[in-house]
């Protein structure tokens, strides 16, 4: 009877013990676990940081837009029409330095090809993206906004090797609509420096 006794005895305190350790496996994890307020917290960093990433993809295409455009084929302007589109709001306000000011996408292709038309080629380097006073759309999908700024350096080549080498500042405002997403409402190019030379042969070996 005793040897049985203490057997249970044995049994209980491990059962106690393994139950405790459960008790206190729970609470710590309880303690790491992310409250309401900090999942809502986490939830928004990771909207806010996906929304930065899609506003930035917009420079991005704008970049190989204009120099679809400046290839000066049926095609490529087509191309590049089609992003302008899907990249700016119908009533997006646009201007550069030295340019009349224009509304909307198709308005402002007509700006580049003027713009570009007397190049053999070009190519719009975009980057170092800052985006700046970020508002979330609410619930009804509507009220999102934010500024960006982007560096920007372009070549522009003739065919007699002139080049003409930009060195610029995009300044803009985004919108957020349901349908569209992330659009560009105004844009400001401002002109930061130029060079101007002769492409050079590659030198003899």
């Amino acid at each position: 009877m005793t040897i049985e006794m203490s057997g249970r005895r044995r049994l209980l305190a491990m059962v106690t013990g393994a139950v405790a350790a459960l008790g206190l496996s729970r609470a710590v994890q309880a303690s790491h676990a992310p409250t309401d307020g900090q999942h809502n917290a986490q939830q928004r960093a990771m909207h806010e940081a996906l929304a930065r990433q899609e506003i930035k993809e917009l420079r991005h295409a704008y970049g190989i837009a204009t120099d679809l455009i400046g290839s000066n084929t049926e095609a490529g302007i087509a191309e590049g029409r089609a992003i302008y589109h899907r990249i700016f709001t119908l009533k997006a306000d646009m201007g550069a330095a030295g340019v009349a000011p224009s509304i909307g996408p198709d308005a402002w292709v007509e700006v580049v090809k003027t713009a570009l038309a007397p190049y053999s080629a070009t190519q719009h380097l975009i980057g170092t993206q800052y985006v700046t006073d970020l508002v979330l759309p609410g619930a009804d999908g509507t009220g999102g906004k934010a500024h960006m700024s982007s560096y920007l350096q372009a070549w522009h080549s003739r065919a007699n090797e002139d080049l003409w080498l930009f060195m610029g500042v995009y300044d803009e405002d985004l919108v957020w609509s349901p349908g569209a997403g992330w659009q560009i409402n105004r844009m400001l190019l401002k002109q930061i420096a130029a060079d101007f030379r002769k492409i050079q042969d590659r030198p003899a070996e």
